[in-house]
């Protein structure tokens, strides 16, 4: 007969063989506690499955997690620690499909989310890891490592220049991952109680590594002369536009002709869900039309009943005709429905095609042709660095707080979702940064003595 162990009742210690002995320290219904070395365990059946999940903290936390699991399997639901173990690639999947279905996030946002998460997956492939709940601030700290050894094209276009990450795109790449894990959290994909890792890795002190930040500038006003006066007539009026309103250039490449009312002298932002857009903050909103936009408009839209205010420049030299005539945008949406409606079994991108195709026979500009425009006039002007069509938006929101604008009303007009925002597109230079600290000064200076 074997020896019978002296060992008091509760103390843990090591078998024969050197392994730590599980020891039984008490019973919660059908869950049990154990301890192994300093740490201890739960053990019960959930589901026909036996788990054994460690619990971080002492005795007592450890006996009332006991009591929580034991409610939650009388009560017949999950236990608070269970959860479902998921690999990175189902992540994405889920969290995407989540995404699109759910929040019903615009097209364009949907592709910077994958873009973002795609360069996640490449890294967890590389490092072989099979499971979201094993990774670490530590994977997170080699995650943006190992990003700025990688170069890519910008926005997750599929084609165009490549170049390494800037801490502006790692930020991003991060600031996704971390919602995609909070979503996984949510939905029982992570260990409860689990700190999320990019919500721990501190982000906000990433810089290029030159010492200083970069800082956006904005046309100064001789090369802002310069730009509009090197225009033509169809570029003037794209650019006079989205200067004037800081408008984003797809709100202006999908804007109606129903959506200008010369009577009550507004301009209309709205999402166009007939042509699959949307306005990036779901936010509709008005603008005054003033004097120099509505004769603007009026030019551009002349006699035609429907279609888009803004024409591709072959037809508004009316090299091109568009391809069907309608009395009115209504009809025009209802055609979009049908083109739509009649391919029941094709894929988002396939319907996508399709009405981007018709649309272009329709007229519309490219959304990627105003930026080609702005790069061929900086190029002509002398100043190459300005590359953007959205360029024109920061000048705005500069421009118009540099003479004094509200900034909620600059917020509401530019359709900005917060005034933080906002201050992140408006840049001052050098001389109205000291024109308002001469104003400011002005109050130390002594008045001078007169004689009485």
């Amino acid at each position: 007969m074997g020896k019978r162990s002296s060992r008091a009742a509760g103390k843990t210690g090591r078998t024969a063989a050197g392994h730590v002995r599980d020891v039984k320290i008490d019973r919660v219904g059908p869950v049990t506690i154990y301890l192994r070395g300093d740490a201890y365990y739960l053990y019960y059946m959930e589901d026909g499955q036996r788990k054994r999940p460690r619990i971080d903290g002492n005795l007592a936390v450890a006996k009332a997690t006991a009591a929580d699991v034991a409610k939650a399997l009388a009560e017949e639901r999950a236990s608070p620690l269970t959860f479902q173990r998921t690999s990175p690639d189902d992540l994405v999947a889920s969290y995407l499909t989540y995404v699109e279905e759910v929040q019903r996030r615009a097209w364009r946002t949907r592709q910077r989310y994958r873009a973002g998460l795609e360069r996640f997956l490449d890294y967890a492939r590389d490092r072989s890891i099979e499971a979201i709940d094993r990774i670490t601030v530590s994977d997170v700290e080699d995650f943006v490592r190992w990003l700025r050894g990688k170069s890519r094209c910008r926005n997750g276009a599929k084609n165009g220049k490549k170049e390494g990450y800037k801490v502006g795109g790692i930020k991003f790449v991060l600031s996704t991952c971390r919602t995609a894990f909070n979503w996984a959290g949510r939905n029982r994909r992570l260990p409860p109680y689990a700190e999320n890792p990019f919500s721990q890795f501190p982000a906000d002190v990433l810089s290029e590594g030159d010492g200083e930040a970069s800082e956006r500038e904005v046309f100064t006003p001789l090369q802002e002369k310069a730009f509009f006066g090197a225009c033509n007539e169809w570029q003037r009026s794209l650019f006079v536009t989205l200067a004037a309103y800081g408008m984003r250039v797809g709100e202006l490449t999908h804007l109606l002709i129903e959506n200008v009312d010369f009577d009550q002298g507004v301009l209309r932002i709205r999402s166009k869900p007939e042509l699959l857009w949307q306005i990036k903050t779901r936010d509709r909103r008005d603008l005054p039309l003033t004097g120099l936009l509505a004769d603007l408009l009026r030019d551009l839209i002349d006699q035609r009943p429907a279609g888009f205010v803004f024409l591709h420049e072959p037809f508004f030299a009316m090299r091109k005709q568009p391809a069907q005539a309608f009395a009115n945008d209504s009809k025009f949406r209802q055609r979009l429905l049908r083109l739509a409606a009649d391919m029941p079994d094709a894929t988002e991108a396939e319907r996508r095609r399709a009405v981007t195709a018709f649309c272009r026979s329709m007229g519309q500009i490219p959304l990627k042709r105003p930026r080609m425009e702005v790069m061929k006039l900086t190029e002509k002007i002398g100043c190459p660095e300005f590359t953007r069509a959205h360029d024109l938006r920061h000048l705005f929101s500069t421009r118009s707080q540099d003479a004094g604008g509200n900034p909620l009303l600059i917020q509401q007009i530019t359709g900005h979702r917060s005034a933080a925002m906002l201050a992140h597109y408006t840049h001052f230079d050098i001389d109205a940064k000291r024109a308002a600290l001469e104003t400011f000064h002005a109050r130390f200076t002594e008045p001078e003595e007169t004689d009485e």
